[in-house]
C-alpha cells in the first residue's frame, strides 16, 4: 500500500488539520465547504429513499472530503462520478476510493462549472448511454448531486442548472434527471424565495416555474467544514414545464424585471 499524502491523527481530519492540509499557500479563503459528520450524510441519503440504487448512476460535483459520496457508495449506488478540480481535494478522494470502492467511484479532474465537463460526460465512457427522453417519468437511472459552493459561484451554478431544465440541457439533455444538492443557508433560502419576499430573485422564479423543490434535511454548523449551515435540496423537474412563452423571450422580460424594478412597469415592457 502507498504512503497516504496525508498526515493526521486520525483517518479523518480534525477542522484544524483540514483548515491547514486543504489550503493552497496562496490562498487566503478557507478550502471550499464540505461535509464533515458522515452519520448527516447517511442519514441523508437514506432519506431519499432511493428504490433500486444498484440500477442508479450518480454523477457528483465537489465532493470535498468525500463523506456524501462514501454515503452513496454504502447504499449500494451502481456508479458515482465525482468532479473535483481542486488538487487537495481531489488526492485525498482518490486516497480514499482506488483501493476501497471495487470500481464504483470513479475521480475525475473536471468542474462542475464548465461547460465542457457536460459535453465530455455525454460521451459512452461516462454517462452518455444513459440517455432516456421519457419525461413522464424521473430518470430511473441518473442522478445530478454534489455540494454547492458558496457565494456568487454557488449562486451562478444552480441559477445555471435551473435554466438547464427547462432548455434540457448539460445533465438534462439525458433526460428527466432528479437533481439532490446540498445548498448553502442564504442561498436556499433566495433559490425557494415566495412572491413579495425581497430576496426573491430571477433564479427564484425559474425554479418555481420549472421544478418541485424539497427539502430533506437541514445540518447542524458543526457538520460542515468550516462550520455552517446548509440544505440537502430535492429538485425534480416538472413532466411539462410552466412557461407558455418562448425562453428567450421570457429571459429577456425576467432580467429586465430585476434590473429595472424601482421603475414603473411601462418602461420595462413595450
Amino acid at each position: 500500500m502507498s504512503k497516504s499524502a496525508f498526515a493526521f491523527k486520525s483517518k479523518f481530519p480534525t477542522i484544524k488539520e483540514w483548515t491547514k492540509a486543504f489550503r493552497s499557500k496562496t490562498a487566503v479563503a478557507l478550502p471550499r465547504a464540505t461535509l464533515s459528520n458522515y452519520q448527516m450524510a447517511e442519514k441523508g441519503v437514506k432519506a431519499l429513499n432511493i428504490q433500486n440504487p444498484s440500477n442508479m448512476t450518480a454523477v457528483e460535483i465537489y465532493p470535498g472530503l468525500g463523506l456524501w459520496t462514501t454515503a452513496m457508495k454504502n447504499i449500494g449506488f451502481k456508479r458515482i462520478l465525482t468532479l473535483e478540480p481542486q488538487p487537495f481535494y481531489r488526492n485525498w478522494m482518490k486516497e480514499q476510493f482506488s483501493n476501497e470502492s471495487e470500481g464504483v467511484v470513479e475521480v475525475l479532474k473536471k468542474d462542475g462549472y464548465d461547460w465542457d465537463t457536460y459535453v465530455e460526460l455525454k460521451t459512452s465512457e461516462y454517462i452518455g448511454d444513459l440517455e432516456n427522453q421519457d419525461w413522464s417519468q424521473m430518470h430511473p437511472n441518473l442522478l445530478f448531486t454534489g455540494t454547492i459552493p458558496k457565494g456568487s459561484k454557488g449562486e451562478q451554478l444552480l441559477a445555471q442548472f435551473s435554466s438547464c431544465i427547462v432548455n434540457k440541457m448539460a445533465m438534462h439533455s439525458l433526460g428527466r434527471v432528479q437533481m439532490i444538492f446540498w445548498v448553502p443557508d442564504a442561498l436556499y433560502k433566495k433559490f425557494v424565495a415566495p412572491p413579495g419576499d425581497h430576496i426573491r430573485c430571477k433564479m427564484s422564479i425559474i425554479a418555481e416555474a420549472c421544478a418541485e423543490v424539497e427539502v430533506i434535511q437541514k445540518t447542524d454548523p458543526t457538520d460542515l467544514y468550516p462550520n455552517s449551515e446548509y440544505y440537502l435540496v430535492s429538485v425534480k423537474p416538472f413532466e411539462k414545464k410552466k412557461l407558455k412563452s418562448q425562453w428567450d423571450v421570457f429571459e429577456y422580460v425576467l432580467k429586465h424585471l430585476f434590473v429595472m424594478q424601482k421603475k414603473p412597469l411601462k418602461h420595462m415592457v413595450k
